[in-house]
C-alpha cells in the first residue's frame, strides 16, 4: 500500500511505501513495545510534555491495553498505529 507523503515543496508528489501488520497483543515483543513507545512519544510529546507521558520507558499503551493492533511500518520504522478494544456493556 503506497501512502502520499509531502516531504518538500518541490516534490508534492513523493511517496513512501509502507508495510501493514496485522497483530494481537499476546504477539509483540518487548521490542514491539519499544518501538510503538517511541512512535507514540514522537507523536504525542509535541502537544504537550504530559501527553508524551504515559508512553515512558516501553509502555505502548495509555489507559486502556489494546487486544489487536494495525501498525504500518515504513523505512524509518513505525509509521502509524490503529488500536482496537473490546468494551462490554452490561444493559439492565
Amino acid at each position: 500500500m503506497n501512502i502520499a507523503v509531502c516531504r518538500t515543496a518541490e516534490a508534492p508528489s513523493a511517496r513512501a511505501q509502507v508495510k501493514w501488520s496485522r497483530r494481537w497483543e499476546n504477539e509483540l515483543q518487548l521490542a514491539d513495545h519499544a518501538e510503538l513507545a517511541e512512535f507514540f512519544r514522537k507523536s504525542y510529546g509535541p502537544t504537550g510534555a504530559f501527553n508524551a507521558q504515559p508512553f515512558e520507558g516501553n509502555r505502548s499503551w495509555a489507559g486502556a491495553r489494546p487486544e489487536f493492533r494495525v501498525i504500518g511500518y515504513d523505512a524509518r520504522g513505525v509509521a502509524a498505529h490503529l488500536g482496537l478494544l473490546r468494551r462490554f456493556i452490561k444493559i439492565g
